[in-house]
């Protein structure tokens, strides 16, 4: 890299703020977006049995959740540990590793409690995410059946023509 790119990079990272203050809101934004959106586009009628809107708050919390694991856990982690080259940007202040460390133990039981589902039974936000697990294991149960029916046809043909 020349100086002159560099020096640029430099001005760049002084004139904004740290990245972790744009980037980890960001990544939050966008995990419960893609959540809401999957939500939305791919569970059909039969999937919901609640009202549908209950079902989409459920996505959106679930992935508000999953979010904040993500951006402001994992992706501290990742930058405070596998940061490539830091005098790229000299002025912006390196993430602490102790910090980051400590955060490790609390996430691993974060995603405990969220592959176990026991924020269902959370006394505010377990009815949305109640109706969003169980469109979920529907769709996926649909998912499966569709899967088993198409390797059932190919067993078929198979069978079809190892008996001609």
């Amino acid at each position: 890299m020349r100086a002159d790119a560099r020096s640029v990079i430099s001005a760049a990272a002084a004139a904004h703020p740290h990245v972790l203050t744009w980037l980890e809101p960001l990544v939050m934004a966008g995990f419960t977006l893609l959540f809401l959106l999957y939500a939305f586009l791919f569970f059909k009628p039969e999937h919901v049995e609640h009202h549908p809107t209950r079902v989409l708050i459920g996505a959106a919390i679930q992935g508000f959740i999953i979010g904040m694991l993500v951006g402001f856990v994992i992706l501290p982690l990742r930058i405070a540990f596998f940061v490539p080259d830091p005098s790229l940007f000299p002025e912006a202040p390196t993430p602490s590793r102790g910090l980051a460390s400590l955060s490790a133990l609390p996430s691993l039981l974060l995603l405990v409690v969220i592959r176990q589902g026991l924020l269902a039974r959370a006394p505010l936000i377990g009815r949305y995410l109640r109706a969003y697990r169980r469109a979920a294991i529907k769709h996926q149960i649909d998912g499966a059946r569709r899967a088993l029916g198409r390797l059932e046809a190919l067993d078929a043909r198979t069978a079809a023509e190892l008996a001609e």
